[in-house]
């Protein structure tokens, strides 16, 4: 038996490696913020349920977030550009592949936005929560 996180992880890190997005360069990163960044993105969150034995093999279900996040200097800025992040990461992921796994489903939800305002920064907050259905190979 194999968990399913580090392949998850691993199919995200390939998808959106080289995102740029209005001409910046995105950094992906697993839960470690990148450093001297104003722009990138988290793979943070894994949730799975035991796997199922099934006739066919073993069935797992689990979640990953997908969490991108702007941060401006003062009170500046706007959501517009973690949308656009956005709507690139979902581009780019459209018919995931989970090595050692066959995909038997995904859905997606979006958590609440989210934003931070103090007197030096402000930070905006887009979360994708890709839920998948995956059938253990071998």
């Amino acid at each position: 038996m194999k968990t399913p996180d580090k392949w998850i992880r691993k199919y995200l890190s390939t998808a959106l490696a080289s995102l740029t997005v209005n001409g910046k360069s995105i950094p992906v990163s697993d839960t470690r913020i990148p450093a001297n960044s104003n722009a990138y993105i988290l793979l943070t969150t894994i949730d799975k349920s035991n796997p199922i034995e099934t006739k066919c093999g073993r069935v797992w279900r689990a979640s990953i977030n997908i969490d991108i996040i702007t941060v401006y200097d003062g009170n500046n800025g706007s959501r517009v550009f973690a949308e656009d992040i956005e709507n690139e990461v979902l581009a780019r992921i459209t018919n995931p592949t989970i090595e050692g796994f066959t995909v038997d489903g995904v859905d997606i939800d979006f958590a609440p936005d989210l934003s931070t305002i103090t007197t030096t920064q402000t930070i905006f907050r887009k979360i994708i929560i890709y839920n998948l259905k995956l059938k253990e190979n071998g």
